[in-house]
């Protein structure tokens, strides 16, 4: 059986893609892509996908999980030969700090350039506050 992800607009956010580019670059069976359903919508389809248990069938699944980085360290866990984290402990920490840090931080960057696939590519300006962002491990937005 494939994995069936839920996912919400790839054009519009830069959250919905992660699990789908993860699991398309490790090679894992995506048996099918629906649309997340808006709160408390999502909790009931996820109850009835747990109620009904794994195996073929329309929307049945082991676990429903709804946060991108935790979807990746079931990934991680659920097939290790993916390889979607460092083998290596001290590595691995490293790619879940920046992987998280990209995730919940950077707000104003964040603002200032919303994710659309469909806008031209081009130079937008941004405030001093979005320029002067560095992370943890000292990168910086130029």
């Amino acid at each position: 059986m494939g994995l069936r992800l839920m996912i919400g607009n790839k054009n519009y956010s830069s959250w919905s893609p992660r699990p789908w580019i993860a699991m398309r670059v490790a090679g894992l069976a995506l048996e099918g892509i629906a649309p997340v359903p808006q709160r408390p919508q999502f909790q009931e389809n996820c109850d009835a996908a747990l109620a009904r248990g794994p195996g073929p069938g329309p929307w049945r699944c082991d676990v429903c999980v709804r946060e991108t980085l935790a979807i990746l360290e079931y990934l991680n866990e659920k097939f290790p030969a993916a390889q979607l984290w460092p083998a290596d402990r001290a590595p691995r920490a490293h790619a879940r700090a920046l992987a998280a840090e990209m995730h919940a931080g950077f707000a104003p960057l964040r603002r200032e350039c919303p994710m659309n696939m469909w806008r031209p590519p081009q130079t937008y300006p941004l405030s001093p506050e979005a320029r002067g962002q560095r992370c943890a491990h000292r990168c910086h937005v130029d």
